[in-house]
C-alpha cells in the first residue's frame, strides 16, 4: 500500500520528565528503553488526527520522561482504518511511529541534558584495532 497522506502538523500537549536519583554513580549501568505508542484516533473530512505518547524510561529507576502529542494528517488512506479499535494500516503505522521518532529525538536530547542523563539515541562503541588501549564504556562518559 503506497501512504500519500501528508503530515499537516505535529504538537506537543504535554511533557513530564523527572529524574528520581542525583549524582554520577546512578548512571552506571542504566538501561534506556524507549517506546512510541498511538493513545488515540479520529477522522473528520479530509484529515486523520493521531494522538500519541513517546516515553522513555531509564532503568533502573533514575529517571523517566513522557511525551504527548498529536499528529494531524491531510488526504490520508482511509481504508483499514479502525478508529474503535486504534488500528492502522502497517505502512501508514510504520510512517506514524518514525514521524513520532524524528519530531521527539531533539526534545528528548535537550531534556536529558537539562537532567543530567545520557542522551536516549544509541550511542556507538568504539573499539582500537591496536592492543592495549581500552574499550570505551558509554556509561563512564560525562556527556554535559
Amino acid at each position: 500500500m503506497q501512504v500519500s497522506a501528508i503530515i499537516q502538523k505535529i504538537s506537543i500537549r504535554s511533557i513530564d520528565a523527572k529524574r528520581f536519583v542525583m549524582g554520577p554513580e546512578a548512571m552506571r549501568n542504566t538501561k534506556i528503553t524507549t517506546s512510541s505508542s498511538i493513545t488515540s484516533l479520529h477522522t473528520d473530512a479530509s484529515m486523520l488526527f493521531v494522538g500519541f505518547v513517546y516515553s522513555v524510561d531509564y532503568y533502573p529507576n533514575v529517571a523517566s520522561i513522557k511525551i504527548e502529542g498529536e499528529i494531524r494528517y491531510a488526504n490520508p488512506p482511509l481504508e483499514g482504518i479502525d478508529v474503535a479499535n486504534k488500528k492502522l494500516p502497517s505502512a501508514l503505522s510504520r510512517e506514524i511511529h518514525t514521524a513520532i521518532l524524528r519530531f521527539c529525538m531533539p526534545e528528548l536530547v535537550l531534556l536529558s541534558k537539562q537532567l543530567e542523563l545520557i542522551p536516549p539515541i544509541p550511542m556507538p562503541n568504539m573499539e582500537s584495532k591496536k592492543e592495549g588501549y581500552p574499550k570505551v564504556n558509554d556509561n563512564k562518559y560525562d556527556y554535559r
